[in-house]
């Protein structure tokens, strides 16, 4: 009989530890499955993803040349000419004169022309108010003055003129007036840029660029003792007289003054022609010397709006004979207007606003210069022989 020997047995933690191993093993079989699974289910969704992209074009945008900025776009704006046509604005004025009615005899009867409103442009030159304009802007009979200054308008009184140089002074009552700042015309060159600045067609504030084009042009065809213009490409028309011309500093080397007609298919055209400001300085000068600064009290220093009010009428006005009636006569009225409100017709006849007598059509138009939209006013009318008072509220 033999005796064998038994192994010794195991500790517990030995199975234990194999157990564990076991499913580790399993899990991490598992585990590597489902992965190859999600790839294989992401290759095939990824693959079609791709194609439709590719279909689409936008792989071909990926892969274009981006796209390169202009230098010049990421640089500030030249403010060379605005900076000095801010300036300029600040002494440059629009001006309006008014010239009376003109009575006319048509055979047996006698008719009326209306008066006519000039608009040109000045200058100031001194910080109390003297304007320097073009003598051609202000009609020999004009019987108003006024001065347009930013939004508001200032009455003016007439200083004098030179006629034989076409340059005449205006003054008007204001606080706050920049007077123009003044190059030198004689140092002017042929090819140096300029800016024309003025009211042309009644357009405040209008700059216009252009070069010298000729610097000391003779013209025996002006009429005037000035022979040696600056002839410019600046668009100079009516009611650009008498504004200024200036340099790319602000500076005024010029008045504005005339061009040469365009006729016909050959005209010509942005020739135009100012005054040296070397010139106009002296002439300026001369004026002012013999004016009587007493004479300021007889203007007003109080502006009033641009925007007047609106009544809105059309009125049968102009050349006709005397029918024996003063008035206004409606020809229409506009639809929705403070005049179309108020129940006024075509064929009234409007012989007094606010206390003022109406006589004709530039009564009305000085009857609602002085008033503001929405200020309330009694207009009297007469309508088949009789008068009717109502009341209007104004309108813009």
């Amino acid at each position: 009989m033999s005796i064998r020997k038994l192994d010794p047995q195991e500790p517990a933690e030995v199975s234990y530890y194999e157990g564990y191993n076991r499913g580790h093993r399993d899990t991490a079989k598992m585990l590597a499955r489902r992965s190859l699974m999600y790839l294989l289910v992401g290759m095939f969704f990824g693959g079609g993803l791709m194609f439709l992209v590719a279909n689409a074009g936008v792989l071909d945008r990926l892969g274009a040349e981006p796209v390169v900025e202009d230098p010049a776009l990421s640089q500030e704006k030249p403010k060379q000419y605005v900076n000095a046509i801010n300036w300029a604005k600040r002494f440059t004025v629009g001006i309006v004169a008014k010239s009376p009615d003109r009575a006319v005899r048509a055979g047996d009867a006698l008719g009326r022309i209306p008066g006519q409103t000039h608009v040109g442009s000045g200058v100031i030159l001194s910080a109390d108010g003297y304007i320097l304009t073009n003598a051609h802007v202000i009609p020999s009979d004009a019987t108003e003055l006024s001065v347009v200054l930013g939004d508001d308008l200032y009455e003016a009184r007439f200083v004098g003129h030179r006629p034989e140089y076409d340059l005449a002074v205006i003054k008007v009552n204001a606080k706050g007036l920049v007077p123009a700042s003044l190059g030198d015309s004689d140092k002017a060159e042929q090819g140096d840029v300029v800016v024309a600045i003025g009211s042309p067609h009644g357009l405040f504030h209008t700059a216009t660029e252009g070069i010298i084009s000729y610097a000391g042009r003779r013209s025996e065809a002006t009429g005037t003792l000035v022979r040696n213009y600056l002839q410019t490409s600046a668009a100079i028309n009516p009611g650009n007289s008498g504004g200024p011309l200036i340099d790319l500093t602000g500076r005024v080397i010029g008045i504005n003054t005339w061009k040469l007609a365009s006729q016909g298919p050959d005209g010509s055209d942005s020739i135009g022609f100012a005054i040296p400001i070397n010139t106009a300085r002296r002439v300026f000068e001369a004026i002012i010397n013999a004016d009587d600064r007493n004479r300021d009290s007889t203007i007003s220093s109080r502006p009033r709006s641009l925007q007047s009010a609106f009544l809105g009428v059309s009125i049968d006005d102009g050349y006709r004979p005397e029918r024996g009636e003063e008035g206004a006569r409606v020809r229409s009225v506009i639809y929705a207007t403070a005049a179309d409100k108020a129940g006024l017709q075509a064929g009234d006849l409007i012989v007094d606003i606010g206390g003022s007598k109406v006589t004709g059509l530039d009564d009305l138009r000085t009857a609602l210069a002085g008033r503001q939209p929405g200020e309330k006013v009694q207009v009297t009318y007469v309508r088949n022989g009789q008068s009717h008072t109502i009341e209007v509220t104004l309108g813009e």
